[in-house]
């Protein structure tokens, strides 16, 4: 599964700055992203991260690198998007359940703040998880916002760290946008 995956790229990406504006800003001003299978409205001022070595996944691949402009204590809002190829069928809800069983296993602190159905554009139901976490003593407690989306033979988990004080409706609003090509 994408977990170690997740788990390298997050603590990487890991971020905690406070985006400007309001959370419907985020979503007046986000645009589309196409990446090589798939597409997904971002927040328009984000960008590719070109500025840190992201580690090489042992299966799959990162398909997508985010940073928000704003930076605060040395770190930035980000989004990942990882994609692996599924050894047999399985749903995207079923998915998102099994990869968060094993993502509480990999911090040190971890409380969930809701866990509810998302409904992607083209009426795929999955799980979208908002959870407070901390990698290990010296990072500091984040916000996360994890899902996943089967597309035919791959999955991709889609994944927000934020700041704690940030709403994560908008960031759920904004993963709900993707879609397979």
């Amino acid at each position: 599964m994408l977990k170690t995956l997740f788990f390298l790229a997050a603590l990487t990406l890991t971020s905690c700055s406070i985006l400007p504006g309001t959370q419907t800003e985020v979503l007046d001003n986000a645009t589309i992203h196409n990446g090589n299978n798939f597409s997904i409205q971002i927040p328009s001022t984000w960008t590719t991260n070109t500025g840190l070595v992201l580690p090489i996944p042992k299966t799959g691949s990162l398909e997508l690198a985010l940073i928000s402009p704003e930076v605060r204590y040395g770190f930035s809002n980000n989004l990942i998007i990882m994609k692996d190829s599924l050894n047999g069928i399985i749903s995207s809800k079923k998915y998102a359940e099994l990869n968060m069983v094993q993502t509480t296993k990999n911090y040190l602190e971890y409380t969930k703040i809701q866990n509810d159905l998302i409904l992607f554009s083209d009426s795929d139901e999955s799980r979208v998880t908002v959870f407070e976490a901390k990698y290990n003593p010296s990072t500091p407690r984040l916000k996360f916002i994890q899902t996943a989306k089967v597309c035919g033979t791959n999955v991709y988990l889609i994944h927000f760290s934020l700041a704690l004080d940030k709403s994560p409706d908008a960031y759920i609003a904004l993963a709900k946008t993707f879609t397979c090509k």
